[in-house]
Formats: structure tokens, C-alpha cells, sequence
């Protein structure tokens, strides 16, 4: 598809580079350490690197976890890296030999616990968030690059019935500095989701809403921050994507847009054509054009500003990820693509 520029830029075409990966498990955990190193995680049990760019993957799951699925996965370096499991048990586990062995860092203790996402400020303080345990949302935090976690026990909020999180791309969870982070819900049935948000390390965690209507299937399912042309700054416009993820149903509202840091969101201007799991600003300096892409089952959409969006292609896919110039995407089947522009 070519995207024309309002602002006079050259239109250009974006499209996937599909490779094989050598797995068909659905693939919905991606960290990239740069454009070369890649970790994917998903159904099965199931981790693969490449250290090549793609050309050729490597399996690296864990033994002993039988047909658990690691749906977040945060890769430090190529021989280093932490996933987490979405169902039960649910657990955090550490590699530092390529995954050839995995270290089990943390167990809930909880059957209902279900880890959505795993983020990390730098190298060594990150956070995980589970389904809600006993009416909260349980939440761990590392400050040693996931070698050991604990849990927190400042107040958090009382989840609504039926509320919970969605691990369909580990990016339900953005975070931003100085301990600052967006974590979107969905679950209950409402006109509006929940953003729970905390601005400080220390700081009460609060909530706000979000006009994507919530269920069992729909709500928030992926947090993004919309980049300044100032390189290393970042702007205070959010966006999220979701809707609801049934092949069978229509999502009304697919984004919405904030430019407070996430205390109030509207609906944006055009939204992208369907149910949407991830969102992330492409990379400056790259041969990519500024702004963000958002994926789905059901396809690809681009928007320079967050606000209007353009589709790409109907190729479909679960995970995003950014390596230092790359936009990287997985999917179902072990689909891995490649964003590129067409002609280059």
C-alpha cells in the first residue's frame, strides 16, 4: 500500500519480508536487541533466537514446562534474556547461556495468576503484571535484571468483575521514565476500559478510562508513546489499540489517542481497519518513514501522528518489536516478518 504525506513528503510503500522461522507455534513474546538479534516466544514452550537478522532461528525454550505458553519474553543481549508464562504455573524464567539453560526465577503462588506482560526500564529494574489475584492486579518488580523479583505491596486498585489483562503481545504494559507506566485492561462489560497508571516508582497507582468498550473479549491490548522529531525526548501523546479480538465480530473502536500522558483519551481521527494487539513508533534514522505501525490478525496499519490511520497490508501478526533501525513483527504459524519499503 502507498502512504501519501499530507506535509509533502515522497509517498512510499511499506510491506512484510515473511521469512521462516522454523516453528509453527504462535509467536506473541518479541524482544529485539538490535537488528540482528531477535528473541521470539509463544505457545508450546516455544523460544527462538537469531542472532543473523532472521536468516536462520535457533530453538531455546525451557525444558520441563510441557505445552506452557511464554508469551513475553525481554532479551538483554544474545545469550541473555528473561520470559514469562501466561497460565498456570505461572512463572519467570532467566538465561544466560542462549537459553540452553533457563533458571525459574519466580512462581506465583496463586492457580488464577496468568502474567500478561514484562517491561523494563533499563537493565536491571523491570516489572511483570499478572491477571488480578484475590481482587488486584499482582504485580512483581525486579532491580536486578529479572534474577530475583518481588512482589508489591503498595495499594493498587480493586479490579472490577470479570477485569483482567490481555497476553496477546506483551504490550498491554508501556513504560516510560523514572518507574512511569500505562497498563491497559479489559475483561468486564462496559462502555470503557481501564488504563491503570503510575508516574513515579513509589508513586499510588490510579485509573482512568478509556472509551474501547470492554468484555471478555475486548478492551486495551497494547500502550505505545507517539515519538517528538526531538531525537531521545519523548512527547506526552499515548496511543492504544485493541477492540475486540473475535473473527466473528466488528470492532467499533480499534485506537484512541491522549496527549496528557494518559489521563484523558478520545478516539482518534480514522482508525485502522480492525481489531488491533500491538503498536509501536518505528525507529529514527532508519529507512523507514517516521511515525507508527499497528498490527493484528487481520492485518497492518501506519499513522504519522497516531491520530489518522492508513492501511498497509493484510498480512497479519501478533507481536512488535524494534531493533535499532527494524521493525520486527511475529505471528501465528511462526510467521516473523520484516517491515520494508517496497522498491528499496
Amino acid at each position: 500500500m502507498t502512504l501519501a504525506f499530507a506535509n509533502g513528503a515522497e509517498p512510499v510503500s511499506l510491506d512484510w519480508d515473511v521469512t521462516a522461522t522454523g516453528t509453527d507455534a504462535s509467536l506473541r513474546g518479541l524482544s529485539a536487541v538490535d537488528d540482528r538479534v531477535v528473541w521470539a516466544s509463544g505457545s508450546n514452550a516455544t523460544v527462538i533466537r537469531t542472532r543473523d537478522g532472521s536468516k536462520t532461528w535457533t530453538p531455546c525454550g525451557p525444558k520441563g514446562f510441557g505445552d506452557l505458553e511464554f508469551r513475553c519474553v525481554h532479551a538483554f543481549g544474545a545469550d541473555v534474556a528473561c520470559i514469562a508464562s501466561a497460565g498456570s504455573p505461572a512463572v519467570l524464567l532467566r538465561t544466560e547461556d542462549g537459553g540452553v539453560s533457563w533458571r525459574e526465577t519466580y512462581r506465583a503462588s496463586s492457580p488464577t495468576a496468568f502474567f500478561d506482560a514484562m517491561r523494563f526500564w533499563d537493565s536491571q529494574r523491570g516489572i511483570a503484571i499478572s491477571d488480578p489475584v484475590d481482587g488486584k492486579l499482582l504485580v512483581v518488580e525486579t532491580s536486578d535484571g529479572g534474577q530475583t523479583w518481588e512482589r508489591l505491596t503498595n495499594e493498587l486498585p480493586q479490579s472490577r468483575p470479570g477485569e483482567a489483562a490481555f497476553a496477546a503481545s506483551n504490550s498491554s504494559l508501556h513504560v516510560g521514565e523514572q518507574g512511569q507506566l500505562w497498563f491497559g485492561t479489559g475483561g468486564s462489560e462496559s462502555e470503557t476500559s481501564r488504563l491503570c497508571l503510575r508516574t513515579t516508582w513509589d508513586a499510588k497507582w490510579t485509573t482512568v478510562s478509556v472509551p474501547i468498550p470492554s468484555s471478555q473479549a475486548s478492551g486495551i491490548f497494547s500502550v505505545g508513546t507517539v515519538p517528538t522529531s526531538t531525537a531521545g525526548k519523548e512527547d506526552s501523546t499515548l496511543v492504544l489499540v485493541g477492540g475486540d479480538y473475535r473473527a466473528s465480530e466488528t470492532s467499533n473502536v480499534t485506537a484512541c489517542i491522549s496527549h496528557d500522558r494518559g489521563v484523558t483519551w478520545r478516539t482518534v481521527k480514522t482508525q485502522p481497519a480492525a481489531f488491533r494487539s500491538a503498536v509501536i513508533a518505528t525507529p529514527r534514522g532508519g529507512p523507514l518513514p517516521a511515525g507508527l505501525i499497528t498490527v493484528g490478525p487481520f492485518g497492518t496499519d501506519f499513522s504519522r501522528d497516531a491520530d489518522v490511520w492508513e492501511p498497509v497490508s493484510q498480512t497479519g501478526f501478533h507481536a512488535l518489536a524494534v531493533g535499532q533501525t527494524q521493525v520486527f513483527a511475529s505471528g501465528s504459524d511462526g510467521r516473523f516478518g520484516r517491515l520494508i519499503v517496497v522498491g528499496d
